[in-house]
């Protein structure tokens, strides 16, 4: 290889690293932004000032706030799909199952101060996210994890998609009352949740997962 060439491709692996940098700075303070301010009360010039970097540089990664925001959101459900992977997988009883998935997400949203505030002050800005792919994610996921216990007997056979919504939405509907108390306390909720779910697996229809 050339000095040139050597040149070349030091330059560009700095400039990626550099964008991986810049990314990063911007998500870490729009996480504290959105944390102490909320969701409406913050602006994209709140971000840029708990940075290191220029303002212009801020829409070279994003283009308004909504789309930083939902970005710090995908960044999360990322990690909570990482940790529900690792543990309904292990499950080997409904009871399990269940509990895996409901103290994986009641557990995340408050063992990090900043991330119980951006919870509190963020559930409104949150719902309209649920659609997004990322979040969706973590729906198709329990889904799947779903038709897995199923196949192993751990669940009985039924609905996979109502049995996922209905899932989801406890998880997230107790968590908008959870971090509201003080303390929050997710292994109360997390006891609520997983007894709640298991009491009305009996009955169930049964049919088919699809």
């Amino acid at each position: 290889m050339s000095d040139a060439a050597a040149d070349h491709g030091a330059r560009s692996g700095r400039r990626e690293r550099n964008k991986v940098e810049n990314r990063s700075a911007i998500l870490k303070a729009a996480r504290a932004v959105f944390a102490e301010m909320g969701y409406g009360a913050a602006s994209v010039r709140d971000i840029v000032r708990r940075t290191e970097l220029a303002s212009g540089t801020f829409y070279n990664y994003f283009k308004d706030k909504d789309e930083v925001f939902e970005a710090v959101v995908g960044e999360l459900t990322g990690e909570i799909l990482r940790r529900h992977r690792e543990g309904r997988t292990r499950a080997r009883t409904a009871e399990e199952f269940l509990r895996a998935s409901y103290a994986v997400y009641f557990n995340f949203i408050v063992e990090d101060p900043e991330l119980l505030a951006l919870a509190r002050r963020n559930f409104t800005a949150i719902r309209t996210l649920l659609d997004r792919p990322d979040v969706r994610a973590l729906g198709q996921a329990l889904i799947e994890d779903l038709r897995a216990a199923m196949a192993k007997s751990i669940l009985p056979e039924t609905d996979v998609g109502y049995l996922a919504a209905a899932i989801s939405g406890i998880a997230f509907e107790m968590s908008v009352i959870m971090v509201a108390r003080e303390p929050a306390d997710p292994a109360s909720a997390t006891e609520f949740a997983t007894r709640l779910t298991l009491a009305g697996l009996p009955e169930l229809p049964k049919r088919p997962r699809v």
